[in-house]
């Protein structure tokens, strides 16, 4: 591992746990989160599906700098999320609330109140209701947002084509190199920029709309991990006295897969022009990390395949957060928490089985987390507002409705269940887990369950016409949801865990 790049790193941090928790001023709190990566470590040395990190025991990855903060402190080797896909995922983490709970306009247009709810990423924050970060405000924290959003204005992902919304418009083609291109793009992203202000934060940079596909260009189709590092790193710099809340989402490693090879390139990864971002063309000084090519070298330099460096691209980027906090004086009193929004293991993506929703979790904070903890209880996704509020110091019986719960006491070190069962839900699927077992169902609303006893074909992704529809709407996310299910059809099937 390069040490110029990793000074003051965790692994020579010494452990403050023992301090009252009441007794600290409210920790500055960072989440950081991947897209589509599940903690099931990949026994082949070789493959071509995203691996989890080392603190998962995946033995063929690169991780010491997240692994370090997970060894330093708490691992949850049970943690999961409320529903497979981005948004409904993502709703839940900055809500609390189950995806099917949403009442934005979007969402009640497709799922009109009285009829049968079927969140999938058509889930998006609304407007005025409360959230995590309005509440974080109120309670006096300095809030920041930066990376891929999939929360806000589903119905404007593709505004960039249509010029709806406000939005300029360029071609899939289109050349950021050239300033009447780049310019368009950056007016877009600025106005992304200042929707996602609206919803509770203070702070936004670095933000996609959605996957990297919804820039509608094909140059810009290509993950940045630092253009998206270097906006936390302001962020933080910017902070005063108050305590922070920065919710940090990385585009890696959702499709385009970073490891995908051609020519001898990774042409989606660590080979992308780095100066291409969401904001168009954007040349940056990236000098306070190690440069792509040398970080594919330390990779192979280990007996590791080089294609899978992206993760120690990201755990680089992890390691200058940490270092930023140390010369600041913060890092005592942070809490980082590194997890996923859903998984993606052997595809099962869309669907309740454990490679979709099961996701990797720790969190680190030296003074309130004792070093080399684990935790081995269910918790989920909903459970991250009623922790970060409770230790905002806000009255959890005030806040509208928090369906998860406060791991307050875990972080202090308690083993006790926080949860008997968890619940979880996409399109027509619904799923329960107990430590043990999971149900999984399919269940079609009335006027489906009519038209497929009347003998209607539904289509499906590639034109053929099925017997029973996909549980989501999404027809692609719906095949690959269907290869890999137990049922065909208003099905049930049990999980021994």
């Amino acid at each position: 591992m390069n040490k110029k790049y990793l000074a003051g790193i965790p692994l020579v941090i010494p452990h403050l746990f023992g301090i009252s928790l009441n007794a600290q001023t409210r920790p500055n709190i960072i989440f950081i989160m991947t897209d589509d990566q599940s903690p099931i470590p990949v026994e082949a040395a070789s493959s071509n599906e995203s691996r989890p990190f080392g603190f998962n025991g995946d033995r063929y990855v690169h991780t010491p700098v997240i692994d370090s903060l997970a060894k330093h402190g708490i691992i949850f080797n049970r943690a999961y999320v409320t529903s497979s896909v981005s948004s409904a995922s993502r709703y839940s983490i900055l809500t609390g609330r189950y995806p099917g709970l949403c009442e934005s306009d979007f969402f009640m247009t497709q799922n009109p109140a009285g009829e049968m709810s079927r969140p999938e990423n058509n889930v998006e924050l609304e407007e005025e209701s409360q959230n995590l970060p309005r509440l974080l405000q109120r309670a006096g924290y300095r809030t920041g947002f930066v990376g891929k959003s999939h929360l806000i204005d589903q119905d404007l992902l593709n505004a960039s084509t249509t010029g709806s919304g406000g939005f300029k418009i360029y071609g899939r083609g289109d050349d950021p190199n050239l300033p009447e291109v780049s310019q368009k793009m950056a007016y877009n992203h600025d106005l992304w920029v200042r929707r996602v202000r609206e919803f509770g934060f203070d702070y936004a940079n670095a933000v996609y709309s959605g996957n990297l596909k919804e820039l509608n260009n094909d140059s810009l189709n290509v993950h940045n991990v630092e253009w998206k590092n270097n906006a936390a790193l302001e962020f933080i710099e910017q902070s005063g006295n108050e305590p922070f809340f920065l919710y940090y989402s990385e585009n890696i490693p959702h499709g385009p897969a970073p490891w995908i090879k051609r020519d001898g390139k990774y042409p989606y990864g660590l080979d992308a022009n780095p100066d291409f971002t969401s904001k168009g063309l954007v040349k940056a000084d990236y000098s306070y990390l190690p440069g792509r090519d040398e970080i594919k070298t330390e990779v192979e330099s280990l007996g590791l395949d080089e294609k899978h460096a992206w993760l120690t691209w990201f755990d680089y980027a992890v390691g200058a957060i940490v270092e930023k906090l140390r010369e600041k004086g913060m890092l005592e009193n942070t809490l980082i928490i590194i997890t996923s929004d859903h998984g993606n293991y052997n595809n099962e993506k869309a669907t309740m089985y454990e490679g979709g929703v099961k996701v990797p979790l720790m969190m680190f904070w030296p003074a309130g987390i004792k070093a080399g903890s684990t935790y081995d209880e269910l918790v989920q996704s909903i459970d991250f507002p009623a922790t970060f509020l409770d230790l905002a110091g806000v009255d959890l019986n005030a806040v509208r409705q928090l369906d998860g719960v406060s791991l307050i006491d875990v972080l202090s070190g308690s083993k006790e269940p926080v949860h008997d069962h968890l619940y979880f839900e996409i399109g027509y699927a619904r799923a329960v887990m107990t430590r043990n077992w999971k149900y999984v169902a399919v269940r079609y609303d009335e006027e489906t369950e009519r038209a497929i006893e009347a003998g209607m074909r539904f289509p499906g992704f590639q034109g053929e016409l099925l017997d029973a529809p996909y549980y989501t709407r999404n027809k692609d996310l719906g095949f690959r949801a269907a290869e890999k299910i137990l049922f065909t059809f208003k099905g049930t099937s049990f999980l021994i865990l």
